[in-house]
């Protein structure tokens, strides 16, 4: 009799895995809305290197690429404006504007004592290249570019005080990037261009997030010495895209895309590179408009977007404010940013899986 009981229970419960998940899961995780793909825009600093394209801002040409730098060498040219908070530490070079140095100081690479701290961004022409940046493009006046020489109305940049980068290309329009920096991981980046020329130009702002694993890297050799994107981990681009966050690009599948890359059209949302434990994301303003998506070129690779194109006229001014996540894929952190700074979904940035709904009250009960 206990034997017809147990196999009665089996059955039953048997049936409502088979039958009952697929209610559920429509329920609790839904199908994402797919992203709108677009052609790949002609960003300075975003389209492939290939003949006839805008080469990738700070990616190495194969006629000339430069022999790696020591990062010391590296970070002790050009001026620069250091960073210091309670969880970051590094500098900002002000040839090209670019947040390029930044140490994780809660962090370390291992648990040993006396080990070093996690390096995130590093200087363009050292290995392992990584940095962020913002600029503008268009038609009808000289825009920033990477050999750009801004000047800054302050040393450091720290929680208490945010910094203004300036540059005037001496022909009518005068460009400035605002930076303040919370005291974990968020920058907030104001773009602002003033066009004091007699006629209107046509501009459009963009964002954009460089790392490199030197020239002709494939997606094996990345693996051999980084984290490994896997069907249990997603490691690579990252990006959420007309409310839904895209686990589908990976490096390989950029290599393979070739000259186009992937490119979404979104209102707002976020884009990056995740690893294992830390995280580069651009946040453009959820208001806006963009063309974003990531591009590869020889081993470096981009996640960039672009504001659509703006008539300036003359006398007037154009402003965009962004934001750049850098750092550790602390859920607490990136709940709050979610909570409180209206980034939706950064909390997915960390890959969950299909049962977040019981793992994320699993972790947050061992954290305590």
């Amino acid at each position: 009799m206990d034997n017809q009981r147990n196999m009665i229970m089996a059955i039953v419960l048997s049936a409502l895995v088979l039958f009952g998940w697929s209610a559920a899961s429509e329920r609790f995780f839904p199908a994402p809305k797919a992203p709108v793909p677009v052609a790949a825009s002609a960003l300075p600093g975003s389209a492939p290197a290939v003949p006839g394209s805008t080469p990738i801002v700070g990616a190495p040409t194969a006629a000339a690429a430069p022999s790696l730098k020591p990062l010391g060498t590296a970070l002790a040219q050009g001026g620069r404006v250091a960073i210091e908070t309670p969880s970051l530490k590094g500098s900002i070079a002000l040839t090209g504007a670019r947040i390029d140095d930044l140490v994780l100081v809660r962090h370390n690479e291992t648990n040993k004592a006396g080990s070093a701290k996690i390096r995130l961004l590093s200087p363009e022409g050292t290995k392992r290249s990584y940095y962020a940046g913002f600029g503008w493009t268009g038609s009808g006046f000289t825009a920033p570019d990477a050999a750009t020489v801004w000047t800054a109305d302050g040393t450091k940049l720290t929680p208490t005080t945010p910094i203004t980068l300036r540059w005037d290309n001496g022909t009518g329009q005068q460009f400035a990037i605002r930076l303040s920096v919370d005291a974990d991981y968020l920058f907030t980046a104001t773009q602002t261009m003033a066009n004091s020329g007699a006629v209107p130009v046509e501009a459009r702002a963009y964002g954009l997030i460089n790392r490199s694993y030197g020239a002709n890297t494939n997606y094996s050799m990345i693996t051999q010495n980084h984290d490994v994107d896997s069907w249990t981990m997603h490691v690579g681009p990252i990006g959420d895209f007309n409310e839904a966050v895209n686990f589908d690009v990976d490096y390989e599948t950029l290599n393979e895309a070739g000259a186009s890359g992937r490119r979404f059209t979104s209102k707002g949302g976020w884009l990056g590179f995740g690893d294992t434990y830390w995280l580069t994301a651009l946040i453009p303003d959820k208001a806006s408009a963009i063309d974003g998506g990531f591009r590869s070129d020889r081993g470096a690779y981009q996640a960039d977007f672009a504001t659509p194109q703006t008539i300036v006229g003359a006398g007037k001014t154009q402003t965009l404010t962004s934001r750049l996540f850098a750092g550790a894929k602390e859920v607490a952190v990136l709940d709050r940013y979610e909570d409180a700074a209206g980034i939706a979904r950064l909390g997915k940035a960390i890959d969950w899986g299909w049962f977040e709904i019981i793992e994320k009250p699993m972790f947050k009960l061992l954290s305590f």
